[in-house]
């Protein structure tokens, strides 16, 4: 298994497996992966040494999507700077200094749009842990930005994807069966736009998007419903519980790596 691929492995296991498959998270790992090879290869240096190049990365997407993953973004850095270092080491090319890669959210990059900056320079000697507090000084930033939405897990307890859990981060999630929503439930019980999950005021709803099997909330049929911890919502033979958050450890990059 190469670096990227162990890179997107631990992307899934951080994210409880759920990125890709049920929620559908606009920006995948590997595509930052490949975007950070690129400018890699296109801004080499040749040298008496050999071949430089950027050691000073900067991701910047949409707000709306990074918040997706803020729990995990200073982790994810330092997973990308090892896959970077790994790519190097493997081509022979070399660094001015340290690697470095940072996330940044920025309101004029479109949904689903990745750009990556990078630069060969001197930077300045941070530890890991002053370097992760920055990061998560952006990552405030985001959650500030995006509305400040007090983070939810949705829980799958019957039906298909049992066991596995979403974050909610966001002020408004779609679920149905159709690819285009945000939440995909491949179930023939559960309608192409099924329902709807919105931030409201001070509390999430679920809203029934006029479903064919309709939606349910603790077993009984709802069109718009506040929701509260330990409620019980279900789609067709789907059912997901309701749950507050508390931000996890997560796993050490290089335990995921081996």
């Amino acid at each position: 298994m190469n670096r990227l691929d162990k890179f997107e492995h631990f992307f899934e296991r951080v994210m409880e497996e759920s990125v890709g498959r049920i929620f559908r998270s606009p920006i995948q790992p590997a595509e930052i992966g490949r975007r950070l090879e690129r400018a890699m290869e296109s801004n080499q240096v040749v040298s008496v040494d050999g071949i430089i190049v950027p050691n000073d990365y900067k991701v910047e997407m949409n707000p709306q999507d990074m918040v997706i993953f803020a729990d995990f973004v200073p982790v994810l850095c330092r997973q990308m700077e090892e896959w970077l270092i790994d790519l190097a080491n493997t081509r022979s090319y070399g660094f001015i200094d340290h690697v470095r890669v940072q996330i940044a959210g920025d309101e004029n990059v479109n949904r689903r749009q990745i750009f990556v900056e990078s630069d060969i320079k001197e930077l300045p000697n941070f530890s890991q842990a002053e370097q992760d507090e920055i990061q998560k000084t952006e990552v405030m930033r985001i959650v500030q930005t995006t509305g400040n939405i007090p983070p939810k897990l949705l829980k799958f307890i019957e039906g298909d994807y049992v066991g596995s859990t979403i974050i909610v981060r966001r002020p408004l999630l779609q679920i149905g069966r159709s690819l285009d929503n945000d939440i995909v439930l491949e179930s023939a019980e559960v309608s192409r736009h099924h329902a709807r999950l919105e931030y409201r005021g001070e509390s999430f709803h679920i809203l029934d998007l006029g479903s064919t099997n309709g939606t349910s909330l603790n077993g009984r049929p709802v069109s718009d419903s506040a929701l509260s911890h330990g409620d019980r919502i279900t789609f067709g033979n789907i059912t997901l519980e309701f749950l507050p958050y508390a931000t996890k450890t997560t796993p050490n990059p290089s335990g995921a790596a081996n």
